[in-house]
């Protein structure tokens, strides 16, 4: 079976589980869905912080705007019809933007998030869906959980599939987002650069 066709096969049925998921959390309004990614901070829908008593742990909050971030990094982006692979397992009536970004006129990658207090079941989904698409030429897989003092954990994972994308794919889950981002060869530099500032 070709691999576009394997992952769509597997995305539908991650689709349909998370569906599943989130209506049993409504009807239970049991929210730790997946205790190994809580990172301690309730599932709500505010993006004003929370304050944290006694000076433990991290508010939470939204996290920072976007295209603040780009301006500030000398980042530019422009629209895309381009599908990213969030677009592909998470519900159609959930928002998903997608943007091209370029520096000095040149393509440094893409840009694709959601919000949603469901994020970390999309992650998982995501994550499920990757599994069963790897090719035999995937390399420099890092998944992991990071815990980094005074910020907000996150989930990690990257690496290398010409069989999915030509292009280094990194996937992160902090706070109520979830980020994809696709980094053009030689542009590892500038694109981290900004993982950095949008998941701090």
């Amino acid at each position: 079976m070709p691999l576009p066709k394997k992952f769509l096969i597997a995305a539908g049925f991650l689709l349909f589980l998370v569906s599943f998921a989130a209506v049993d959390a409504l009807l239970t309004s049991d929210y730790t869905l997946l205790p190994g990614m809580d990172d301690g901070t309730p599932d709500t829908n505010a993006v004003e912080a929370v304050p944290v008593q006694d000076g433990a742990g991290v508010a939470k909050r939204s996290g920072p705007n976007i295209l603040e971030a780009l301006n500030v990094l000398q980042i530019t982006s422009q629209n895309t019809d381009t599908q990213s692979l969030l677009r592909r397992v998470i519900p159609e009536t959930t928002p998903v933007t997608t943007l091209v970004l370029l520096k000095d006129g040149d393509r440094i990658g893409l840009l694709s998030w959601v919000e949603s207090p469901q994020v970390k079941v999309y992650f998982l989904s995501l994550k499920e869906a990757l599994h069963t698409s790897f090719s035999p030429k995937m390399s420099d897989l890092a998944d992991e959980t990071q815990k980094r003092e005074g910020k907000p954990i996150r989930n990690f994972l990257t690496f290398l599939d010409p069989g999915i994308d030509p292009e280094r794919l990194v996937f992160i889950r902090v706070r109520d987002r979830l980020y994809e981002f696709h980094i053009a060869e030689g542009k590892d530099e500038a694109m981290f650069s900004l993982v950095e500032r949008l998941t701090d």
